[in-house]
């Protein structure tokens, strides 16, 4: 394929092109992910005279080994990635559609892109670290859902500071669930929650950290002081929390 010929000058004969099915080429190229393994690189003549260089989903199958693209927000940072590099996917399948005579430029840019790709793993803790509050309201919308839980309550109308982040309020007294990353929201807790008993307002409180472990020593013990329940990371929140509410929406 002429094609290939020119792409094998461009790169100064420093790739190797093999016939892996009928139609679609495997290019052996000086691209490599961290551990040195080679970037996997496809070609396929279209239809219309383009050609299609992909990865046949193998990026996505290498990065779901230790990172899995499981909820709305990594997807957004996978498909971010993917835009602002004008690459698309396809069922896992990372892909650009060029001209035969732009191939040269169109792999450099598509190696580059799978790079950025991969490297999500690399920042795996990052990420769920800014997701926490996120995955917290995913879980209590979706596994404690038949708690009919109630989102942002503000107990004391004068006071829109003073927020609850989740409510259920299937009793005299309701349970307040709250969501802390550090110590800046423990503050905030401890006070919404003196505040609230000060008002005399009826409830039960409990707490799901991040880590708990990674509060000062001043913010836990207030917080154990001013709360009713410690679930200490998400990990535990999400194997007892159901069976903790529910036995409490019990009483």
């Amino acid at each position: 394929m002429d094609y290939l010929s020119l792409l094998k000058e461009q790169f100064n004969n420093r790739i190797a092109v093999k016939e892996k099915r009928t139609g679609i080429w495997q290019i052996y190229a000086p691209f490599y992910h961290e551990d040195g393994d080679m970037v996997e690189i496809f070609l396929e003549k279209l239809e219309d005279g383009n050609v299609r260089v992909s990865d046949y989903g193998m990026t996505v199958m290498r990065l779901s080994y230790s990172y899995e693209l499981d909820t709305p927000k990594k997807m957004e940072i996978f498909g971010k990635i993917l835009s602002e590099n004008q690459v698309n996917e396809k069922e896992g399948s990372i892909y650009i559609d060029t001209r035969p005579g732009l191939l040269y430029g169109t792999i450099t840019q598509f190696a580059q892109t799978i790079a950025k790709v991969s490297n999500m793993r690399l920042y795996k803790k990052e990420v769920i670290r800014s997701m926490f509050y996120e995955l917290v309201k995913e879980f209590v919308g979706a596994e404690l859902a038949e708690h009919k839980p109630r989102f942002s309550m503000h107990p004391l109308p004068d006071r829109p500071e003073l927020e609850v982040d989740y409510s259920f309020n299937d009793r005299k007294y309701p349970l307040y669930l709250f969501a802390v990353k550090d110590d800046n929201k423990a503050k905030m807790v401890t006070i919404s929650c003196l505040e609230f008993l000060n008002a005399g307002v009826p409830f039960t409180s409990a707490v799901v950290h991040e880590e708990f472990e990674s509060l000062s020593r001043t913010d836990k013990k207030l917080i154990l002081s001013r709360t009713d329940k410690q679930f200490p990371t998400f990990a535990d929140f999400k194997m007892n929390s159901n069976r903790y509410i529910s036995r409490e929406l019990s009483h």
